[in-house]
């Protein structure tokens, strides 16, 4: 009889209280690190041991943030393999009380017949400020690969006083590459990217902010502002050109507090 394939599983559970951590609980092939720095934010970075996620794979991170400003980040890219059997799966919970929060992961690469869903919940209260970047990868251009087919689901629910401000939700099944090669759609560009900002001491910021000193033909850049939050959607021919232009944007609006593993 076949053995079972082998998948991997990891669990974060870890609370801030006045920049201090308060709670660290960490399982499976998920490990925390806590970099010394002498930036304004306590720094966070989440790994994933197992080198990538693949079907059947489930991981799960719970962040509690209390008075507390923290930039969170991840080692690496984090890069979902393509896979037998029912999708892989990962959970993001976190809460933000009277804090000041970066989520900056690393971007998504995505290969072909990847089968993946994430689900992001993400609740902070009105004293709370938030910069939410999210990066997703087609496949390596620079390594010729493609990604033709797969299965992708992509859910944020974000909310502010339990009332919900924001949601994202991105579904791709079967004929990938059809709606990345569709000029209607990302015409040809491989690496796209959503910056979510919420809170008044960043948005304050946006309003001499010039989206055209970021553009050129390998990137395209649109930038909206309403109930009080900012959406900046980005999209480039690949992952280089897109994340030289991402930092930019980042350091616009939070000077030198992007997280070291940024610069790896």
């Amino acid at each position: 009889m076949d053995s079972p394939i082998q998948k991997s599983f990891g669990e974060i559970d870890i609370e801030f209280n006045k920049n201090s951590v308060s709670k660290f609980y960490q399982k499976g092939a998920s490990k925390a690190l806590l970099p010394n720095n002498y930036r304004e934010y306590e720094e966070l970075v989440l790994i994933n041991t197992s080198g990538g996620i693949t079907s059947g794979d489930e991981y799960l991170y719970k962040l509690n943030l209390n008075d507390s400003r923290v930039s969170i980040s991840t080692q690496a890219a984090e890069k979902i393999y393509s896979g037998l059997g029912k999708c892989a799966n990962l959970k993001i919970d976190i809460n933000i009380v009277k804090s000041d929060v970066l989520w900056l992961p690393q971007e998504i690469i995505l290969f072909n017949n990847c089968n993946f869903a994430r689900r992001i919940n993400l609740n902070l209260d009105i004293f709370s400020n938030l910069v939410m970047c999210e990066t997703t990868i087609f496949g390596r251009t620079s390594m010729q690969e493609t990604v033709e087919r797969g299965y992708f689901s992509d859910l944020w629910k974000i909310n502010l006083d339990e009332k919900i401000i924001h949601a994202e939700a991105i579904n791709f099944s079967g004929e990938i590459k059809e709606f990345i090669t569709n000029k209607t759609n990302l015409n040809d560009k491989y690496a796209v990217n959503t910056i979510l900002i919420i809170g008044k001491e960043f948005i304050k910021k946006a309003e001499l902010l010039d989206i055209n000193k970021y553009e050129n033909k390998n990137v395209k850049i649109a930038i909206s502002q309403w109930d009080n939050k900012i959406l900046i959607r980005s999209i480039g021919k690949n992952s280089y050109y897109l994340k030289f232009a991402i930092i930019k944007i980042l350091t616009y609006f939070l000077g030198d507090n992007l997280p070291n593993v940024w610069n790896s």
